[in-house]
């Protein structure tokens, strides 16, 4: 029940731009809300630490990349692992279309199927809610197609055609969304997909005539080279309205009207701060340019003070030095030559006027060689403190520069680092998931490693599906006296119509096959035979054949026959170090002197059938439990023996003795039951033990 104080939910994947409206319904109704960012370095930590129940994750649409499904299965993955209740996968709604080229649709199928796998295998309630496109304030015109026509009518601009002008599509308002959402996580929804409509779909025409009414301006379409589908058949809006009690509260030209009202007004904020950025970059450039110049006549302004206060003369009468070189220094180490000429012309000015003002002709003093050297004291103390500040200055921008180019090559050097770490990995994971490759090879064949019989006969089948890639498979064990083929496991379609036993000598690639020991290749495509065959052998015997039916064309090779030489040659291995164990653990696993297994080996043949039936499917086993009474396992063994199959069991289960018979139907079930009641051995059916 929504609002409890222990409810808690977590948003991860896509960003929306509505999540703000969904986190305060949560918050509204007591619900602890948690946001899962891309950026957060340990997602695992929000799980551990919150214990969190319920995720509602938004699907990523990453077209042309398979990112989406690193991202999902992480999070499924983690969702497991935490054992989070319900996981609500948010998706958008696509029409059905007969255009071969939509990858959307494509795209959702994948999700659904990825969602229902992990749905089987994991146990979790994994709920998909598709929304149609959710528009309204604070949406970029890349997200949707609202945002997109309603900025193009505000500047005037055209966008392309679609297909069917009347085709309709849905749009939900992002309240009606976020309600929707929460409505289906506050009530634990936890059925089938779940359609998020509101029942009134707009065809494109429709949509134009909102958006001309909304904004006063029409928007145009023009045709394109490649038009695309607008809408296509609509979900029934009911469903929703049944399992969530949800209604939309805005129509569309509300939303319109509200979109585009907050849309202007977010336009005037940005040009508003756009003017004042501008206006302020002016007043700093101009305040940049001014400053010196205010300082030097402010500087120029001293002078004439002190100038004044010592008598009509710049030089101190005290210490005898002239106070415009300090002026002149200063502007000049300051701002370099620029102001410091600058200073020197106002110095020659003030120290002329003081001249002037003590009766000097001005035309003397052209003459006068102590008072032309003051002037030319002047012009080299600005030359001199203006080159060094020029010369300082441009050292830092030389510095600077090549800070920027080094800098430029270091992104660059960076950027193709990264490029071929990328690229490395990308050819890494080729190479361990190729075909071929040592790793995936190792993954396959590891599950060899078995000293079970019964397992090796399994996994013949699995591993020569994997390498070979193939999926019709059938492993036939030869019998003793070498006159018969008993099927003992089989994969897909094809295998499974193939019969159960083949006599040797009615099929020559056959009987080639086990004389000479070579892979059978069914070059002349004979029918009612297998394209290819290869044998297992077992000090120098064959033992089973396993075959391969439905290959495709480029697998006819010399390739694929080595592959499957190579992979049967570790198929013996295994099965040799599986009948030496069988061999010395003798006493161990059977009752002395019988084949009637004991109890432990019993239940390891059992778990070893059910692996078998979950790889094969189809493995009817029948089930006869034997009425031995007082007679011991010696003698059980020796009425039995010959009443059962080589395939088949016999074994002790919690202090009852069971006959096993895989791949038999009622029939051969019938059959057996006769054969050891004329021998004297009563069963009973009825009791599945696998």
């Amino acid at each position: 029940m929504a609002g409890k104080l222990d409810s808690k939910v977590l948003l991860a994947g896509r960003q929306v731009f509505w999540q703000e409206n969904l986190q305060r319904l949560f918050a509204k109704e007591g619900w602890d809300f948690y946001i899962l960012t891309d950026d957060f370095e340990v997602p695992e930590e929000i799980f551990r630490i919150q214990n969190i129940p319920t995720v509602i994750y938004v699907m990523k649409e990453d077209k042309g990349s398979e990112a989406w499904i690193t991202g999902l299965n992480g999070m499924l993955d983690m969702a497991r692992r935490y054992q989070v209740k319900h996981f609500y996968l948010v998706t958008r709604l696509v029409y059905p279309s007969s255009q071969p080229d939509r990858k959307n649709p494509e795209t959702m199928e994948l999700v659904e199927r990825l969602a229902e796998a992990w749905r089987v295998t994991s146990g979790m309630h994994i709920t998909l809610l598709r929304l149609p496109e959710v528009y309204g304030p604070g949406e970029n015109s890349e997200e949707g197609l609202v945002a997109d026509w309603l900025q193009a009518a505000r500047r005037g601009e055209n966008r392309p055609r679609y297909r069917d002008l009347d085709e309709k599509r849905e749009f939900l308002y992002m309240d009606d969304a976020a309600y929707a959402v929460f409505r289906a996580v506050s009530r634990e929804y936890a059925g089938e997909a779940l359609d998020i409509v509101n029942g009134q779909a707009v065809s494109a025409s429709e949509l134009l005539n909102c958006i001309k009414a909304v904004t006063g301006k029409p928007l145009a379409l023009v045709r394109g080279e490649n038009l695309e589908d607008f809408g296509g058949p609509l979900p029934d809006a009911s469903k929703v309205r049944e399992e969530i009690g949800w209604s939309h509260k805005y129509d569309l030209k509300d939303g319109l009207a509200l979109t585009y009202r907050e849309m202007n007004r977010l336009a005037e904020v940005r040009q508003q701060a756009e003017r004042k950025l501008e206006a302020e970059e002016k007043f700093r450039l101009r305040k940049e340019v001014a400053i010196p110049y205010l300082e030097n006549i402010a500087g120029a302004v001293l002078m004439l003070l002190a100038a004044w206060l010592q008598g009509g003369s710049t030089v101190n009468p005290t210490i005898y030095f002239d106070l415009n070189f300090v002026y002149i220094g200063a502007m000049g180490i300051l701002y370099g030559k620029s102001q410091s000429l600058l200073a020197m012309a106002f110095s020659s000015f003030i120290l002329l006027k003081m001249l002037l003002g003590a009766g000097a002709n001005a035309v003397a003093l052209l003459y006068m060689p102590q008072h032309l050297l003051h002037f030319i004291a002047y012009l080299f103390v600005a030359v001199l403190t203006g080159y060094f500040a020029d010369a300082r200055s441009f050292e830092r921008e030389s510095a600077a520069w090549q800070a920027s180019q080094a800098q430029e090559r270091y992104d660059f050097l960076r950027s193709l680092y990264d490029e071929s770490i990328i690229v490395k990995d990308r050819l890494y994971r080729q190479i361990v998931n190729s075909d071929d490759s040592i790793g995936r090879l190792y993954r396959i064949i590891r599950n060899l490693d078995s000293v079970a019989t019964e397992n090796i006969f399994t996994q013949a089948a699995y591993v020569t599906a994997q390498v070979m890639a193939v999926d019709d498979i059938a492993v036939y064990v030869l019998g003793k006296d070498g006159y018969y083929l008993r099927q003992k496991m089989r994969m897909g379609r094809l295998a499974s119509l193939q019969p159960r036993s083949l006599k040797v000598a009615e099929h020559d690639y056959l009987k080639n096959l086990i004389d000479e020991r070579h892979i059978y290749v069914n070059r002349e495509l004979v029918k009612d035979t297998p394209d290819l065959a290869a044998p297992i052998v077992y000090q120098g015997q064959v033992i089973a054949v396993v075959q391969i039916f439905g290959l495709n064309f480029n697998q006819w090779s010399l390739y694929q026959q080595n592959l499957l030489s190579i992979t049967m040659r570790l198929i013996s291995a295994s099965m040799g170090r599986a009948y030496q164990y069988e061999a010395e653990a003798q006493d161990k696993r059977y009752y002395p002197h019988t084949r009637i297994l004991r109890n432990e080996a019993f239940q390891e043949i059992i778990q070893e059938l059910r692996e078998r039936r979950k790889l094969q499917g189809d493995l009817p086993i029948g089930t006869l439990k034997v009425q031995r009474g007082e007679m011991d396992f010696k003698r059980l063994d020796e009425l039995c023996g010959r009443m059962v199959r080589n395939e088949d069991f016999i074994g002790e289960l919690q202090g009852e003795v069971y006959i096993l018979l895989p791949d038999a139907d009622d029939s051969i079930c019938n059959m057996v039951q006769e054969r050891l009641a004329r021998n004297g051995v009563g069963t009973v059916r009825g009791e599945t033990v696998v």
